[in-house]
């Protein structure tokens, strides 16, 4: 099974999020759940941002590189929105990852120091439209990963998968959950590793 580093949005480790940790668990994964935020949660989007902003990007990453090595056999990392740069970076640069999923969030494998590794299965999740998670980034992403699985869940909110905010939409994040539990299952089983072109 997997053990998995789960990184969260920019409203701080909620319900929600500790919910689906939860259940992943009772999967039978090691799940991991990092908090940059030491406990704080923020109702609002914008204070979550400003939050975030204030202890700045140095140090939202670098919660990403304690947990690694507090987790040294962390395999699969999951971010959301805020928490997909933690995972991507981690993804990009740590020996032993299987699997990265990003949710509501992908940034240009470039701006995080190198391509993607042609040997990691990645997914993408994210609404559509998501102006915190552009296509251009996402297309960004795809172009230095090819084999990645990108789904877009039109005419939901950013952080639709959440039931603790108001953007939850509970069709979709049950599309999601069970996208990303069966690919859990695949990286279990090492199929869910590119394909050489």
């Amino acid at each position: 099974m997997a053990e998995i580093l789960l990184f969260h949005h920019a409203h701080g480790l909620t319900e929600g999020l500790c919910a689906l940790a939860e259940r992943l668990r009772a999967e039978g994964h090691t799940v991991h759940t990092p908090d940059t935020y030491a406990g704080l949660t923020f109702t609002s989007l914008d204070d979550g941002v400003a939050h975030a902003e204030s202890i700045g990007r140095d140090a939202v990453a670098h919660v990403a590189m304690r947990a690694a090595r507090k987790h040294p056999d962390a395999d699969v990392t999951i971010g959301f929105s805020l928490g997909s740069m933690q995972a991507q970076v981690l993804a990009q640069h740590r020996r032993g990852m299987r699997g990265c999923v990003l949710i509501g969030g992908a940034i240009p494998p470039e701006h995080l120091g190198g391509p993607w590794p042609a040997h990691l299965p990645v997914q993408v999740h994210v609404a559509d439209p998501d102006d915190w998670c552009t296509s251009d980034e996402v297309e960004a992403l795809r172009r230095s990963a090819p084999h990645a699985e990108v789904f877009t869940y039109a005419g939901r909110e950013h952080m639709f998968v959440d039931p603790s905010l108001p953007d939850y939409d509970a069709d979709a994040a049950d599309a999601f959950e069970e996208r990303v539990t069966g690919w859990l299952a695949l990286v279990d089983a090492g199929e869910a590793v590119p394909r050489r072109v």
